[in-house]
Formats: C-alpha cells, sequence, structure tokens
C-alpha cells in the first residue's frame, strides 16, 4: 500500500497497528488532553498524511458506566469522531475510524450493518454518537468485538478468561488486533466507505472457546446473569461478516484463538 498512513492512538489497538509498522501517534503527541469541549489542537504534522485512523476511545465499560467520568467519556468517543472526520474532509483526507460491534444486542442470528441498534449503556450511546459524527459517504467505519491478541496485555480477551471461573454460553464475534489492521488495509485498498463489522470467522461461545483452550470454570447460560454476575449491561451478538468477507476473510476463530492463546 502506498498510501501515508496515521494512527491515533497508542492503546491495545494502536499498539498493533505499530507492531505491523505503522506510524502511531498518542493522544499527547496531538495535544488530546484540552479541557472539555475546547478543540485546539496542535495536528499541523497530520496535514502530510493521506489516510488517519481513529484508535483513541474510552473503552473500559466500568469507567464509562461511572457518572463522574460521563463528560470526558463523551469528549473522546462521541465529539473527538466528528471533530476528526471534519478535519480530514477540509484537508483531503480518507478517515478512518474505530467503533465498536457492541451497538447490536443480539445473538439468535448474525447482525448486519444495517440492523437496529441498542443503546442499552452509557458506553454504547458514546460510541453510536461518535459514529453518528462521521460522514458513511467518505469515511470509514470499523465495527469489532471483543478484542484479543497473542500479546499478554490486560484488555486482552484471553488473558481476561485465565481470571474467569464463568463463561457465558452464549454465541459471540471476537476480533483479534490483527484480524482489524488487516481488514482496514484492504478496505482501503479497495476504496471502501461506510460501515463495516468486523470479526473473526464463526462465532463460537466464550465458554468454548474456555473449553477450547484447556481452561477450567462452569457456563453462564443466561445473559440476565452475567449482567448480575458484572453488574454491568453487556451484550452477546454475532456480528454479519458477509459485506466484510467481500474484499478480507478473517481467520477461523478457534484457529486463531488457540494459535494466539499459545503465545501469551
Amino acid at each position: 500500500m502506498t498510501m501515508k498512513i496515521a494512527v491515533l492512538g497508542n492503546g491495545f489497538l494502536g499498539k498493533e497497528f505499530a507492531r505491523q509498522g505503522f506510524t502511531v501517534f498518542g493522544r499527547a503527541d496531538i495535544n488530546i488532553t484540552n479541557p472539555i469541549h475546547t478543540w485546539t489542537y496542535e495536528w499541523e504534522k497530520l496535514k502530510e498524511y493521506d489516510v488517519i485512523i481513529n484508535c483513541i476511545g474510552k473503552s473500559n465499560t466500568r469507567w464509562c458506566e461511572d457518572n463522574n467520568n460521563f463528560n470526558e467519556m463523551m469528549h473522546i468517543n462521541a465529539n473527538l469522531p466528528q471533530v476528526l472526520s471534519d478535519f480530514c474532509k477540509v484537508n483531503s483526507i480518507k478517515f478512518v475510524h474505530i467503533s465498536t460491534g457492541c451497538l447490536y444486542d443480539q445473538w439468535q442470528q448474525p447482525c448486519k450493518e444495517t440492523d437496529f441498534i441498542v443503546a442499552h449503556c452509557k458506553y454504547v450511546i458514546s460510541k453510536w454518537v461518535g459514529e453518528i459524527g462521521c460522514d458513511p459517504e467518505t469515511d470509514l467505519i470499523i465495527r469489532p468485538r471483543l478484542y484479543f491478541s497473542d500479546i499478554p496485555d490486560k484488555n486482552n480477551l484471553l488473558c481476561k478468561l485465565k481470571t474467569f471461573n464463568k463463561f457465558i454460553e452464549i454465541p459471540n464475534s471476537v476480533t483479534s488486533t490483527s484480524t482489524i489492521v488487516e481488514a482496514v488495509v484492504e478496505l482501503l485498498s479497495c476504496n471502501q466507505v461506510g460501515i463495516f463489522n468486523v470479526a473473526n470467522d464463526n462465532p463460537v461461545s466464550i465458554y468454548d472457546i474456555a473449553m477450547y483452550l484447556g481452561l477450567k470454570g462452569t457456563p453462564i447460560y443466561k445473559q440476565e446473569e452475567l449482567h448480575l454476575t458484572q453488574n454491568l449491561f453487556l451484550v452477546n451478538n454475532i456480528l454479519d461478516i458477509s459485506k466484510l468477507k467481500q474484499f478480507y476473510k478473517p481467520r477461523d476463530t478457534l484457529e486463531i484463538v488457540k494459535d494466539y492463546f499459545s503465545k501469551i
């Protein structure tokens, strides 16, 4: 790919982009730490890029559900994407926004990009508003689910599983960070815009993943039980990735999970 790409955000996903050779700017590098609703950024350095990928976001669900953090969460998850989208449009830069597949709440059948969105918690509301601030006619919006990687990290689903003793036995989509990077690259190379679900192929339950990896624990059969044990409205859903598969074929879920789990 000959496009010059800048990635914003050096968190769990941003580190994967960096590992694969992309230029990554942290929030401090572009002066994102301004007071709420004060938009005076130092972004001149970004104007030399052809593509900007936004990985900046507040994703800790417990943190997001705390009312004390609401303004900061909305500042980053909801307002910033529109500011970046507008900046890119003015400067003729392609904008890619990493959103979330948690916008759906349906596991009985796969969720398409056009399916109904459920605003079931503060985090999802903020990510939904962030998408609304983008332009689907020119921007590329990515909806992944439940990140995992072959690198130890507190945000890595595979690392989290080692600490659990109960696992939800409801089908779920999960997405490796490498799959996100590879999918974005392919979609950009094909000049795609709009919303794309991004997940690994053949979704299974978290319980099935845990048992496949040889972990010990008991299944949770109802979503309501998960809500009670975690004190959070966590969702379970399957992403329809047929639109993505027109351009990129992700690896099988259990295959890549086992491969990555052996490395952490």
